[in-house]
């Protein structure tokens, strides 16, 4: 005698539909969550490497005020910046 099987669930991935606000200077900066992303702009960067695909992203999505005032970040809060943008998304990277 075989026993049922237990129903198969499939889990959904963790979403964060909430934009990413940041302030830059004087200039807020709004960024979509990464784990929330419009199919449009997935179609966009499917195709491109990660570094690509980022910069895409924030042409894609700010105003010309904003992606100026990132241009101008000193490299380290750039990073920063990044990675509260991915932390908030919840896609931050794994420990290697």
């Amino acid at each position: 005698m075989t026993s049922p099987k237990a129903p198969i669930t499939i889990t959904k991935p963790f979403t964060v539909k909430d934009e990413f606000v940041h302030r830059v200077n004087d200039i807020e900066v709004r960024l979509p969550s990464l784990s929330y992303l419009k199919p449009g702009l997935i179609r966009r960067i499917r195709r491109l490497g990660d570094v690509d695909a980022m910069y895409t992203l924030l042409e894609l999505t700010l105003p010309a005020e904003a992606l100026a005032a990132i241009d101008d970040m000193d490299p380290d809060e750039y990073h920063a910046l990044l990675e509260a943008w991915r932390t908030h998304s919840g896609v931050n990277l794994g420990e290697s």
